[in-house]
């Protein structure tokens, strides 16, 4: 079971930045709702987040927002402002960039906590960055799988988690029973291509499954999502993770490569939702920051995460975004009375 089916949901909250770096409340947090996962609403204009944050960097940005166990909500996000490091030429994010993690917490969606910087990255060597965090519940564990994406910008050889093979961007995870206190990370994804932007769901089927950018927007499973990989590969192995595809090859575009993708992130539509305009059952959602043409999201969706199948997966036309750029968020399916009171507390 997934933490969205603990309750009855109808209707879906978007946290994104807006990502232009023209000034500091680009790379802040914004909020958008939907009653169909279609159709968006922005409450707030350009300019005037919902949550700001003014430490560390002085700007946070890709924002994953997730139901707890609990039912208490929390919001993860990269801190950094390119816009205050002076562009992404000059600002050496990479290199010299923030290891620490922001996180909100808030027990309605209205009522938010402070934010709090967590560094989860300094242990890696010559590490430069902790971006893009994402963070999975496992219920048979009882503790959260938080990962992100570091630059290990030093070689040790012997130590876990140095670099070993090709660029040297990597997945690293720790683990955390309450997002206050964490693991030594682990390396979890290392390739011949830098690896960023990691997001991943628990299934229906009891699989777990993530997509990534690497050189491709990458979908792979597994039953064990604590399982280290190094190149893609296709293996009858459950505790391994196993290459589905890649966006591009299955759909036969190779515009939706990671040339012109970023930021890929799952989510699961309501019960009302999962069948698409063609009545067809299509129940899990992708959406795609495309970021080499700087137009915001570009959403799929699927009937079969496990499938190859190019009819098992479709570009979704007729998506209303709202009126901001929607950069590197996540969606996060609400019920009727959590739309109501967001809508009330944020909306201007």
């Amino acid at each position: 079971m997934t933490i969205n089916q603990l309750t009855e949901t109808n209707a879906y909250l978007f946290a994104h930045f807006t990502g232009d770096e023209q000034a500091p409340t680009d790379e802040q947090i914004y909020f958008a709702l939907s009653r169909d996962g279609r159709h968006w609403e922005d409450l707030r204009s350009q300019g005037d987040p919902v949550l700001t944050w003014n430490g560390g960097e002085k700007g946070v940005r890709d924002p994953f927002i997730v139901r707890g166990p609990d039912g208490a909500f929390h919001i993860l996000a990269t801190d950094q402002s390119i816009f205050y490091r002076g562009g992404w030429q000059e600002g050496m994010a990479t290199v010299n960039g923030s290891t620490g993690l922001v996180i909100w917490d808030s027990p309605d969606l209205v009522n938010w906590s402070d934010p709090r910087l967590t560094d989860v990255a300094s242990p890696i060597p010559g590490a430069g960055m902790a971006w893009a965090p994402e963070a999975s519940w496992d219920d048979e564990r009882a503790q959260w799988i938080v990962y992100w994406a570091t630059r290990a910008g030093r070689q040790e050889p012997g130590n876990p988690l140095s670099n070993e093979l090709g660029q040297d961007v990597n997945m690293y995870y720790a683990t955390s029973p309450d997002l206050h206190d964490f693991s030594t990370p682990t390396k979890w994804i290392d390739r011949g291509n830098d690896v960023i932007d990691t997001s991943m769901m628990l299934g229906p089927d009891g699989w777990w499954y993530r997509v990534s950018k690497d050189a491709q927007i990458t979908i792979e499973r597994t039953r064990n999502p604590y399982a280290s990989a190094y190149e893609a590969k296709r293996t009858d192995d459950s505790q391994a993770w196993s290459y589905v595809g890649s966006l591009a090859d299955i759909l036969g575009d190779g515009r939706y490569s990671s040339h012109y993708f970023e930021g890929p992130e799952l989510f699961t539509y309501n019960a009302a939702d999962i069948y698409d305009p063609q009545g067809r059952r299509m129940p899990f959602g992708l959406m795609c920051d495309q970021f080499a043409q700087g137009k915001g999201y570009l959403a799929f969706r699927s009937a079969d995460l496990a499938s190859r199948d190019p009819q098992d997966w479709e570009l979704t036309d007729g998506i209303d975004l709202g009126n901001l750029k929607k950069r590197h968020g996540s969606i996060l399916p609400i019920t009727d009375s959590e739309y109501k009171a967001v809508k009330q507390a944020f909306e201007r």
